[in-house]
């Protein structure tokens, strides 16, 4: 495990529970869907998941703006046309 977090960003306590929390955060961040990632951990309650185990990220945050940038597009150079 310490060879493990020496490739890594990880600052807290190195115990298991933090790979499975940072896993099903990685996988929200891939855009894996929720029901995927419940299947993949075992949870019953979406909202476990959603509450506890997912987190906004700086590249989930990025990819949001490109999404609505990019389908907004169309409708904002419509506007400046006009």
């Amino acid at each position: 495990m310490n060879l493990i977090l020496k490739t890594t960003t990880i600052t807290k306590p190195a115990i298991p529970h933090i790979f499975r929390h940072t896993h099903i955060s990685m996988l929200a961040e891939a855009e894996i869907d929720l029901a995927t990632i419940m299947k993949r951990v075992d949870h019953d309650d979406e909202k476990t998941t959603l509450k506890i185990y997912t987190h906004i990220t700086e590249k989930m945050k990025r990819n949001a703006n490109e999404k609505i940038s990019n389908y907004f597009s169309e409708v904002l150079n419509n506007v400046k046309m006009q």
